[in-house]
């Protein structure tokens, strides 16, 4: 989308996408309590899900437990490296499998997640065949999921996009790292973990700054950022954890970084919880809305026929939205089929300056619930179960989980709207809302 609000003409977007670190922790402006009360909630629950020892084929584990819950089929996903590509299958629930292939992708040639899809499978084990193609498309990087920059009068760069969309690169993979609980993936091999780590090196070229070649081409040369992405693969989740450290030689405007994007496929209803959207909106009526008029925004989830995608950005780093202005757009759904946070508008960076930001994509076919009170659905964060509950409107009432779900010890990662939870016995809550609202729950053994 091109936004004008701020004064600057931006290019037309098209995009493709970069990543994250989780260890890139880079302190930024105007840290909130916010902040300190998810990290504190996710330190006081512990640190990641105990890990599984890496085995091939036969030896596959039988049963594996995150944090807060004893599913009846395994949490262990199986991996398989062949050359630059690397795929993974998990178990989305007890009858169908979800699948991830990463490999180096979109116009700059970057390594992310290129494909997400579902498979029926009903064995309480992955399949062994996680680069066959999956039954349903999910998510597919033929634009950005993460970035990029716009400078204004030198178009975008990074992701998916050339040098004022002709032909010169803007950004370059300067290698990646692939682990399996926390091992090195080394050649092609296969085999079984809990947690599968990409942690990918990129350089953002400066476009400010044009250069033209020997054969009288545009190419651009000079370091606008060095970016550090890491994704963390978890079941039915990828978290991202994104850096940037500015090496640009002379001072430079963001005008729009959107940081965490969506690419899932087919959307036809999203919901915005502590947005404008707070039931099911058909695409066709979304649009945008500012942080002035939804600052506690951070979390939006679309529908199709097949599925779900839940996008939330924590509230870490940029994530406080304190690069944006109150008339800036924090949330944009595009008439083209993607949506955007926005974690930048029209903001100076120096060489030296750094930013960072994370967020959780979750995938889902069932949800616990989705009816005209309220959407309920499980994912993952930090290594711990989360179960998030958005009201649509003012409710009170119990809502049972599923059996291998464990309330007795939770935490509380995200509250806004007056909702109120309350534990009813071992798998049961007890909700009330007073208006549309929204919660996140963390659970720990």
């Amino acid at each position: 989308p091109a936004s004008k609000r701020a004064g600057h003409r931006i290019p037309r977007y098209t995009g493709d996408a970069s990543g994250t670190r989780p260890d890139a922790s880079l302190p930024y402006k105007n840290a909130t309590m916010k902040h300190l009360r998810i990290m504190t909630c996710l330190l006081l629950l512990g640190s990641m899900a105990p890990a599984t020892a890496l085995c091939t084929g036969k030896d596959a584990p039988k049963r594996s437990k995150e944090k807060g819950c004893n599913r009846p089929y395994s949490e262990a996903m199986y991996v398989k490296r062949q050359g630059g590509d690397l795929y993974i299958s998990a178990k989305l629930d007890g009858r169908t499998d979800i699948t991830y292939w990463f490999r180096r992708c979109m116009f700059n040639e970057l390594y992310t997640f290129y494909r997400v899809g579902i498979t029926r499978n009903r064995a309480a084990l992955p399949s062994t065949q996680p680069e066959a193609e999956p039954a349903v498309l999910l998510n597919s990087t033929y634009s950005d999921n993460i970035g990029p920059f716009a400078i204004p009068g030198c178009g975008w760069c990074g992701g998916n996009h050339k040098y004022r969309e002709r032909t010169a690169r803007t950004a370059r993979s300067e290698g990646y790292t692939l682990l399996a609980d926390g091992n090195r993936i080394e050649g092609d091999t296969t085999l079984w973990a809990n947690r599968v780590t990409v942690e990918a090196e990129n350089v953002i070229l400066d476009p400010t700054r044009p250069y033209r070649n020997a054969a009288g081409g545009e190419e651009l040369r000079d370091t606008l950022c060095r970016e550090s992405v890491t994704y963390t693969v978890r079941r039915n989740n990828i978290e991202v954890t994104a850096s940037h450290r500015f090496c640009n030689a002379a001072p430079v405007t963001i005008a729009i970084y959107y940081g965490m994007q969506s690419m899932f496929e087919g959307e036809t209803h999203v919901l915005t919880p502590g947005g404008a959207y707070t039931d099911w909106t058909e695409v066709a009526k979304a649009s945008t809305f500012t942080k002035q008029e939804h600052p506690l925004f951070r979390r939006y989830v679309e529908k199709n026929r097949q599925g779900y995608q839940s996008t939330w950005l924590l509230p870490d780093g940029l994530g406080d939205h304190a690069l944006l202005d109150g008339q800036d757009d924090i949330f944009i759904y595009a008439p083209y089929g993607k949506s955007y946070h926005k974690l930048i508008g029209n903001k100076r960076m120096e060489n030296g300056d750094k930013t960072c930001w994370r967020g959780v994509y979750t995938w889902f076919e069932t949800p616990i619930a989705d009816d005209a009170d309220l959407l309920c659905y499980e994912g993952s964060v930090g290594g711990h179960t989360a179960v998030f509950i958005d009201c649509k409107r003012a409710c009170k009432r119990t809502l049972a989980l599923p059996g291998y779900l464990d309330l007795r010890h939770f935490g509380t990662a995200e509250q806004n709207s007056g909702i109120r939870i309350s534990a009813a016995g071992r798998n049961k809550l007890k909700i009330k809302a007073g208006a549309p609202g929204s919660c996140v729950l963390l659970l720990r053994e």
